[in-house]
């Protein structure tokens, strides 16, 4: 029953995982190159991310940010008014507002130019704005009226349009019209008002493709409704999530196309296509370049692709989680390598490389904002790994670069760059990585980035030191978005599955990754260089520089797993004791975990052997004892050899997953039913040092009794690696429930040969002291 109730434990936690966290999309993307400095904010709510399409169209907080509408009112009024002013008074100001008194300067400037068909249309479009939306009143108190009111309003447009002279007013009342026939749903009244208005108009300002908007989406023929989607998208910013919406992705760019008579039609075309494909879309570009060089939805695009190319190659190649957009978590059903996940990389820097000789072959003087494509061109050959050209570049940038912004952007690259071409073996920080890092002290992805470079080239010890700054930024968000980074290991669970394979700390990874060598090489550094009065010093050993004891307990639990006792006790002992009076102690913190004897207490087992001595419990004089002990065990001369035997045995089963000093070899717990990465896994779940040791004091004793309660040890021992197979081959979809009941060998061996001990042992613990005592 017991097995079986293990058997459910481990089925359960493997589904119930589904319902915890696991980061994907957004939390683990890379993206050092940032779309908000380059002026298309118009298109932001498009920004390449792995969430749905923004809720707004354009980053309205820009400061180059004038909406259509406005600029078209400002040449209206023949510039003479301010565009803040315009804006206040066509989006701000209530239909009461607009009279002589009025402060504001359109309305001043309309009054002065005896406008007063200006006036009376902003009135009236002022009167229409409660009747635009499909709910117009939540608690539906005048869901009824709505609909004649509008038809009421609908008519009125239509007579003031046809009476009023100016033509532009006559448009906009049209547009009234439409819009309120559309939210009415008179379909066929949209289509008749638009062809008599706008059919046939040469003039598609923002009030043309307003309505042209309204009139795409009473479209039958899909084909051609998203055709004119996509030309109301390269015009009308405010309608950019709309015509996302309306689109329809079934249609194919062909049968789209066939509507488009100009190459500027044919580029808007592709444009809409192109941000609704989240794959490759270099056809696309060249298409677009070909069609319309000049379009800044053509630079946006290739923004948009070069944020897609990173996610592609840098969030696999620094993180080892698949790309953003690629990856499914919740339908994954195959485990991945980190070898096909790093192949995966390479291919896209192949991908990425073709976008490199296209914005090679451009034009530069043809291009929307050839600066903006330069940059993108330095990028792509730091994602090439050319990076000599990628500085040289750069280099002949930053002479003419006046936006801040951009520069920082510029130097982020160079950093990148000048790290990246190191040789391996000798890579340390450059001097203008240095400044860099400092000015972006806050940009987590970028120090990050740069730590990743350094460790790929063998300086593990400056890597370390950067992730060590990731900590203060975790779970704090900011105005790009979640600030924790996510990452996995090279070295994986074999055969497990393994829910906690990320890290967001650099302990936890060092921990996992770091060879004992590597940590001491960490220590030395921060040890030679901490006391550094320097900027690029103080900032690299701000974090690490307090925390020498901490990686000193790395270090020796390193040598603990590798069963180095006397490596461990040096590591240990340098910590000191003032580390060791905070950790691990049950004299300074009652709550701490190290509260038992592991020499002479077992977990869930009544005491059963009496203390000779007391040591304060720590991993340094754990470690010590344990080594006191040993060399007493393995002393020729001692007489109780079988009895300081099974005392490092004890010492060695409680290092293990039902120990009371687990930590000895953990830092932050562990799964009962998932495996990790570490080291020594098979011998914290398996016991086999203390089953060697239980066997040497079972050699060594003296009496039948003795020698079966040391049999029982190793009965719990084993126990333990046939748990471990089972963990491991259910993991692997191999688990086999008649292997969990297997018989223990030693089970049957103490069944045996000890038949007259055999009940006294296994049916409860109660007579261990007994046995334990019986060892003379």
């Amino acid at each position: 029953m017991r097995n079986f109730l293990i058997f459910i434990l481990l089925l359960v936690s493997k589904n119930l995982y589904a319902c915890g966290f696991y980061p994907y999309g957004e939390y683990t993307r890379i993206s050092l190159f940032n779309p908000s400095i380059f002026g298309y904010s118009s298109y932001a709510g498009f920004y390449y991310s792995s969430n749905s399409f923004g809720s707004v169209n354009a980053d309205t907080n820009a400061v180059s940010y004038v909406d259509p509408n406005t600029k078209l009112w400002f040449a209206y009024c023949r510039g003479k008014v301010d565009m803040p002013s315009i804006n206040h008074a066509v989006y701000t100001l209530y239909q009461r507002e607009i009279d002589e008194q009025s402060p504001n300067a359109m309305i001043q400037y309309l009054y002065k130019q005896k406008d007063n068909d200006a006036l009376n249309y902003l009135r009236f479009a002022k009167s229409c704005e409660f009747y635009n939306s499909w709910q117009d009143d939540p608690w539906e108190r005048q869901t009824f009226s709505a609909m004649p009111k509008r038809t009421e309003l609908m008519n009125k447009a239509i007579n003031l349009s046809e009476m009023v002279q100016n033509k532009e007013l006559k448009k906009r009342y049209t547009f009234l019209a439409i819009r309120l026939a559309w939210y009415n749903k008179h379909y066929d009244k949209v289509d008749s008002l638009f062809a008599a208005t706008f059919e046939k108009t040469a003039n598609t300002d923002i009030v043309y493709y307003w309505s042209l908007y309204f009139k795409s989406t009473t479209e039958k023929n899909s084909a051609y409704a998203n055709f004119e989607l996509a030309q109301v998208f390269a015009n009308a910013v405010d309608k950019r999530l709309v015509c996302h919406q309306y689109f329809d992705k079934k249609v194919s760019l062909e049968q789209t196309l066939q509507y488009a008579k100009t190459n500027e039609e044919k580029s808007n075309v592709y444009l809409l296509l192109g941000i609704e494909k989240h794959d490759k879309i270099l056809p696309y570009l060249r298409k677009m370049y070909e069609y319309n060089p000049t379009s800044e939805g053509l630079s946006f695009l290739l923004l948009r692709e070069i944020n897609k190319i990173e996610d592609f190659v840098f969030t696999p190649y620094y993180t080892l989680f698949q790309p953003s957009l690629s990856y499914d978590y919740w339908n994954d059903t195959e485990e991945t390598s980190v070898q096909q996940i790093l192949n995966r990389a390479e291919r896209d820097r192949i991908y990425a490389k073709e976008v490199l000789q296209f914005v090679n072959a451009v034009d530069l003087h043809k291009v929307n904002n050839s600066l903006f494509w330069q940059s993108c061109k330095a990028y792509l050959q730091f994602i090439t790994r050319d990076y000599n050209s990628c500085l040289e570049l750069i280099n002949q940038l930053e002479k003419s670069v006046l936006d801040n912004r951009i520069a920082n952007q510029m130097k982020i690259i160079k950093a990148l760059a000048l790290t990246a071409k190191q040789t391996h073996g000798s890579a340390i920080i450059p001097i203008g990585t240095q400044s860099t890092l400092i000015a972006n002290k806050n940009n987590v992805q970028f120090i990050f980035a740069i730590g990743k470079e350094l460790e790929y080239l063998g300086n593990t010890t400056d890597a370390a030191l950067l992730y060590s700054k990731l900590a203060q930024f975790r779970y704090r968000e900011n105005s790009d978005g979640n600030t924790t980074i996510f990452w996995k290991a090279k070295k994986k669970a074999q055969g497990a599955y393994y829910g906690g394979d990320y890290f967001t700390d650099y302990f936890d990874y060092t921990d996992i990754s770091y060879s004992p060598e590597q940590i001491q090489n960490l220590i030395d550094n921060i040890q030679k260089n901490k006391e550094e009065k320097d900027s690029f010093s103080v900032f690299k050993y701000e974090v690490l520089k307090e925390q020498v004891p901490r990686l000193y307990d790395l270090l020796g639990t390193k040598y603990i797993r590798k069963n180095k006792l006397v490596n461990a006790l040096s590591a240990y002992k340098n910590a000191g004791d003032q580390y060791w009076n905070r950790a691990y102690t049950t004299w300074e913190d009652n709550a701490n975990i190290f509260d038992q004897n592991p020499f002479y207490r077992l977990k869930y087992t009544p005491q059963f052997i009496a203390p000779t001595d007391t040591i304060r419990l720590n991993k340094y004089t754990v470690t010590k004892q344990l080594i006191n002990y040993l060399h007493r065990a393995e002393d020729k001369n001692e007489k109780d050899r079988d009895y300081y035997y099974f005392l490092v045995a004890n010492a060695y089963y409680n290092m293990g997953r039902e120990g009371n000093v687990w930590m000895m070899r953990r830092f932050n717990g562990w799964s009962a039913y998932s495996l990790s990465a570490i080291e020594d896994e098979s011998e914290f779940r398996q016991s086999n040092l203390a089953k060697q040791y239980y066997l040497h004091a079972k050699q060594y004793a003296k009496t039948d009794k003795f020698r079966a309660l040391c049999l029982r040890m190793v009965i719990r021992c084993e126990k333990h690696k046939i748990e471990y197979k089972n963990i491991k081959d259910w993991n692997q979809n191999n688990y086999d429930y008649d292997s969990i009941i297997a018989t223990n060998k030693y089970y049957v061996d103490l069944k045996t040969n000890y038949a007259e001990h055999f009940d006294d042992l296994v049916s409860n613990c109660d007579h261990f002291e007994t046995y334990f005592d019986a060892r003379r």
